[in-house]
């Protein structure tokens, strides 16, 4: 393989002048590429840190945009093994007596019993209907009682059956139990047999025995009657779901219900902060520092400008609920110049204990309430196709055509290199071949007669 040198003819250091000139117009050009970048980089994290603080506000804002998440209750059964209970916004303040008489018992029979829970027992189906809503299960000749108990069980329209194994003394036989209680949910079942009488003589008629008898739940809330279907009563008292766990006449249950106050200031301080919270970053990703001479990431983008300006101006502005105007400063939550809100806790307790209803209005009425109105602003944001996510979008194409711009220019760098090289390669060979030419004429001539040194 040839060796080959540069700069051999002419003396000079061809590589490096070379390097420095392909970098006098190369360095300039990648410090903007980078610093193109790093901006670009600086506003996709801007735009997921404000993504993120807008994700905080709609989490506190779900607890203020219907009144059972906004308004609750402090409901009490004391140490009742009888019952548990829970409520809506609509559960009125109060006390309630209870006795629970019975309780409600779902619907339960049996088949035959079999000497061996793996034997099989027929082919054909079994029918079954509950609640008037049926669907039916083959029956293959292989099927064991377990196997049957499976597919009921595995049925996609099963209607409300629960099929089980029991094994006892007597031997082993299918159970079935309905889902729910009550005599609305008793079990009809019809043995089809397409060969012998196998499932007929297991399950149908007076083969099939009834192991427990539906039955409603009774209890008495003040002295009054109430029955049900289940064991969990809905809105024999308003707003109230009570679940039913044991059964005794002879024992009273004391129910209360109150306001649950510290619960409702509670979820209005959480929008509030982060209400705050949300303007801070809005202000640390659009201002410009002059001390520091620092500008934020989003510093004059029309989108976040536009949000702040919504945000200020819907939470100051009074609003129409049930044809009259009210506003957040009305219920104690005050704004300062900068739009940022606080809490006059005073008037705000004073609010809750007088006047729970106009807060409900005030931020749960639809299209009006102002939990809702800032859950349709925000939502045209952070949705999917919505404002962040097109902004994403354009810095996502900012940034292909920033790779591409700088695979081309790599190239044409790469290409100046060589030609640069190639220029001055040829210019030393041209040098070269000077200077020897140069020695070359100079011995001649010195070899010349009557030539004299002095």
């Amino acid at each position: 393989m040839a060796l080959t040198a540069t700069g051999i003819g002419s003396g000079l250091d061809i590589s490096n002048i070379v390097k420095v000139l392909v970098d006098a117009e190369k360095v300039p050009k990648e410090a903007i590429f980078n610093k193109t970048e790093d901006s670009i980089k600086a506003k996709v994290s801007a735009i997921g840190t404000l993504k993120s603080e807008i994700s905080k506000f709609q989490d506190a804002l779900k607890k203020l945009q219907s009144s059972d998440t906004l308004s609750q209750r402090k409901i009490s059964t004391g140490d009742s093994k009888f019952l548990t209970a829970t409520s809506t916004s609509s559960a009125q303040s109060g006390s309630y007596s209870v006795q629970v008489e019975r309780l409600a018992k779902a619907h339960k029979v049996g088949g035959s019993f079999t000497t061996d829970s793996a034997q099989t027992v027929g082919e054909g189906s079994l029918g079954f209907t509950v609640n008037g809503k049926a669907f039916a299960v083959a029956v293959a000749a292989t099927d064991s009682l377990s196997q049957i108990a499976s597919n009921i069980n595995a049925a996609s329209d099963n209607s409300g059956v629960t099929a089980t194994v029991v094994t006892s003394d007597s031997g082993s036989r299918l159970v079935f139990s309905a889902s729910k209680e009550g005599p609305d949910n008793q079990i009809a079942l019809t043995a089809t047999d397409t060969t012998g009488t196998g499932l007929n003589d297991m399950f149908g008629g007076a083969n099939l025995t009834t192991l427990q008898t539906a039955q409603t739940s009774l209890l008495h809330i003040d002295g009054q009657a109430v029955t049900s279907q289940t064991n969990e009563v809905v809105n024999a008292i308003e707003g109230v779901t009570l679940k039913l766990t044991s059964a005794d006449l002879s024992s009273t249950t004391t129910l209360s219900i109150s306001q649950d106050d510290s619960a409702v200031k509670e979820n209005i301080k959480g929008f509030v902060d982060s209400y705050n919270a949300l303007l801070t970053s809005i202000d640390k990703l659009s201002s410009y520092d002059a001390k520091t001479k620092v500008s934020g990431a989003l510093q004059g983008d029309s989108m976040i400008r536009s949000l702040e300006s919504q945000l200020r101006k819907m939470v100051s502005e009074r609003v129409t609920v049930n044809g009259s105007e009210t506003a957040l400063y009305e219920i104690g939550l005050k704004t300062d110049r900068s739009g940022k809100l606080s809490i006059d806790d005073t008037k705000l307790a004073a609010s809750i204990k007088t006047n729970m209803n106009g807060i409900q209005s005030l931020f749960t009425t639809k299209d009006t309430g102002i939990a809702n109105r800032f859950a349709d602003l925000t939502k045209n944001y952070v949705k999917a196709g919505g404002l962040i996510d097109g902004r994403s979008q354009s810095y996502t194409a900012s940034q292909s055509r920033l790779t591409d711009d700088r695979e081309a220019f790599s190239l044409k760098m790469t290409q100046l290199q060589a030609r640069l090289s190639k220029q001055f390669n040829a210019m030393d060979l041209i040098v070269g071949s000077l200077n020897q030419q140069s020695s070359g004429l100079s011995d001649r001539l010195k070899s010349l007669p009557g030539l004299v040194r002095r």
